[in-house]
This record gives structure tokens, sequence and C-alpha cells, in this order.
């Protein structure tokens, strides 16, 4: 059995060893509820939805195998960028 203190505003951590069992991370979200006067939390599967405005990072790798070197890719985007004028 595992006890858990609560803390400053009413925060708990999960033991590692639930957190390893269960592969919850950091970021994850849990379901809470009462079941017969018991606190339970179930991890979910949470889709974000994608905002406008993403994050740059969010497409690293994206192009990843559409060119065969760096020369080849930057030939492609100078032939783009002449279109453009």
């Amino acid at each position: 059995m595992s006890y858990v203190q609560v803390k400053q505003k009413y925060q708990i951590t999960i033991p590692a060893i639930l957190r390893n069992q269960l592969g919850i991370h950091e970021g994850d979200t849990l379901d809470a509820r009462i079941e017969q006067g018991h606190i339970v939390f179930t991890p979910q599967e949470i889709i974000k939805k994608e905002t406008k405005k993403s994050k740059l990072s969010s497409y690293l790798g994206a192009g990843k195998g559409l060119f065969s070197s760096p020369e080849e890719a930057n030939n492609f985007i100078r032939k783009e960028r002449e279109l453009w004028d």
C-alpha cells in the first residue's frame, strides 16, 4: 500500500511505483471521481485540438525523407521563392 500526503493547495504526489505500473507521465490527464467513498483516478487519452497558432516545433521532422540532400531542399526552396516575386 502506498500513502500520499495532501500538500499545500490540496496537491498530492502519485508514488513512482504506481505511476510506472500505469504508465503515467508528467502532463497526462486523469479522470477523478468518487466511488463508494473513495477517490479514484483513471488515466485518460485526451486528443488535443490543433490550434491555428501551432508551435513551430510541432513541424520538426515533417519533411523527413522528401529530399535526398540538403542541397536538393535548398534548390527547391529557392525555386519556390522565385515564384513569389
